[in-house]
């Protein structure tokens, strides 16, 4: 009778548990369709977002919502680039904005250019000494009087000397130079004093103070620019103390004279 009873209780059982373990299947079953329904995926989030964009007014960014769980994207779906459109700012997603390529110009081959020749002006002086070396004619004399006195030049040789009388407007002497054809002065004289130069450097110096104008005292210049000998034509107590030359002058023309355009430039 017990074994009777067991074997009918088995019969139910069995067919009840299989009844249960299938809801409970298709309740799980049922769940993860729900959850996955529920679940945006990126495609539809791309698709949100852009439309949420475009209902935007321009200039505005939208904030992108993460999904609440991660999902593994479909590379097929998911498109290699991201752009997001920022009103007139088109900024690809990976990439940072840079600005244009400068583009170098075309290199211009330069082209040589000549020299500017520059006008040579020559005084007066140098026309009539150019002048007079073509003529070959000597000698040879020249005038200027461009400017308020009057100065007459002689070009005695092709080698030289050359000879400058300056003039005042009445005609009266006021100097004399002599100088090698190349510029160099040898002697000036200025009134009743005459400096003689030797390269260029002061050697000695005559003065005239006498009413005899055959009367003259000299002073002899050192190359140290000492005052060496001195002779007067009247013995006098210091002869050397009427010399126009002074210890700490300089000795060459240019440097006691600088004013002269002709000799000093």
């Amino acid at each position: 009778m017990q074994k009777k009873s067991s074997i009918s209780t088995a019969m139910w059982f069995i067919p009840l548990l299989a009844i249960l373990l299938a809801c409970a299947f298709i309740f799980v079953y049922w769940m993860g369709r729900v959850l996955l329904r529920s679940t945006p995926s990126v495609k539809d989030i791309v698709l949100q977002n852009k439309s949420s964009q475009e209902s935007t007014a321009p200039g505005t960014s939208v904030p992108i919502i993460p999904p609440t769980t991660p999902v593994e994207p479909d590379e097929e779906n998911v498109p290699p680039q991201e752009v997001l459109d920022m009103g007139n700012i088109v900024v690809e997603e990976g990439k940072e904005e840079s600005s244009p390529s400068e583009v170098c110009p075309a290199t211009s081959v330069p082209v040589k250019m000549k020299k500017p020749t520059r006008a040579v002006t020559y005084t007066p002086y140098e026309k009539g000494l150019r002048q007079c070396k073509r003529q070959g004619v000597f000698p040879c004399a020249w005038e200027d009087k461009s400017a308020k006195i009057i100065k007459q030049y002689w070009l005695m040789g092709a080698d030289g000397p050359i000879t400058r009388g300056i003039y005042n407007m009445e005609g009266d002497l006021i100097s004399e130079t002599m100088a090698t054809v190349n510029g160099t002065v040898t002697s000036y004289a200025d009134q009743n004093t005459t400096w003689y130069f030797d390269g260029g450097m002061l050697v000695k110096i005559r003065t005239s103070p006498y009413d005899n104008c055959n009367l003259h005292d000299w002073f002899f210049i050192r190359e140290d620019g000492k005052q060496d000998v001195c002779q007067c034509a009247y013995t006098v107590e210091d002869c050397c103390a009427r010399s126009p030359y002074q210890e700490r002058m300089k000795r060459s023309y240019c440097d006691l004279f600088p004013s002269d355009k002709d000799f000093c430039r």
